[in-house]
Formats: structure tokens, sequence, C-alpha cells
């Protein structure tokens, strides 16, 4: 029960942190944009940030824009997506219509994205050293 409260009060904070956010491009390519806002940014020994994923256009898989919340161990050079939420507006805003769970701890640089978050995160000059 205690791991469920503590879910939920992470996705409420993600939630209403992303309701204010003030997202800046950091990648796009011809088919997917990825923000993320600095203002969400959680510093600490594994800090965190939010990130917004969307597409130009709809896809014939279905994909739809995700909210994201990544975690980085600066110390051991990995990111790991933490949990995120499928919506189904372009802007990532309006219904939730899927959740996405952690898919554990990665290399940065196995893609331009997530060498970008990690280094937001874990920058010398942020106040996570």
């Amino acid at each position: 029960m205690l791991k469920i409260k503590s879910l939920c009060l992470l996705l409420l904070s993600v939630c209403t942190a992303l309701c204010h956010a003030e997202w800046t491009e950091i990648h796009a390519d011809n088919e997917t944009l990825y923000y993320y806002d600095l203002s969400t940014r959680l510093a600490g020994p594994k800090p965190r940030i939010s990130a917004l994923r969307s597409f130009r256009q709809p896809t014939v898989h279905g994909d739809q824009p995700a909210k994201l919340l990544y975690e980085a161990d600066c110390t051991n050079q990995k990111i790991r997506l933490m949990s995120g939420v499928y919506t189904k507006n372009k802007a990532g805003d309006g219904e939730v219509s899927g959740m996405i769970n952690s898919n554990g701890w990665m290399d940065p640089s196995s893609r331009i994205v997530l060498e970008k978050l990690f280094a937001a995160m874990c920058a010398r000059d942020s106040t996570n050293h």
C-alpha cells in the first residue's frame, strides 16, 4: 500500500509541475520533437527532470505524445526513465491515455536526447554537486 501511495504522490507532483512547465526544445527530427523544462529539475544525488515527447504529425502506429520523468546517476554515468504518461493532445496536455513504466538504467550516449537530458541534470554548474 505504501508503494502505491508513493507512486500516486510521484505522479501527482509530476503532473502538477508539468501543468506550469516552460518547455525548451532540445532535439527534433523529421517526426519527433523533444523538450525539457529546467524549472522541473530536482537536484540531489540522483537528479530528476521532466521531458515532453511530441510528434509533428499523428503516426500510423498510433504513437502519442508523452510527459516523462527522467532520473540520472551522475556518478555512474547512467540515466533512466522513471515514469510517464501518454496524452491525447499533440502538446502533451489533455486526457491521459496510458502510463509508461521505468525501463531501467541506460547509457546516456545511446541516444542524443538522453545525452542532452543527462547533461541538463548533471551539469557541473548545477546545484547537484
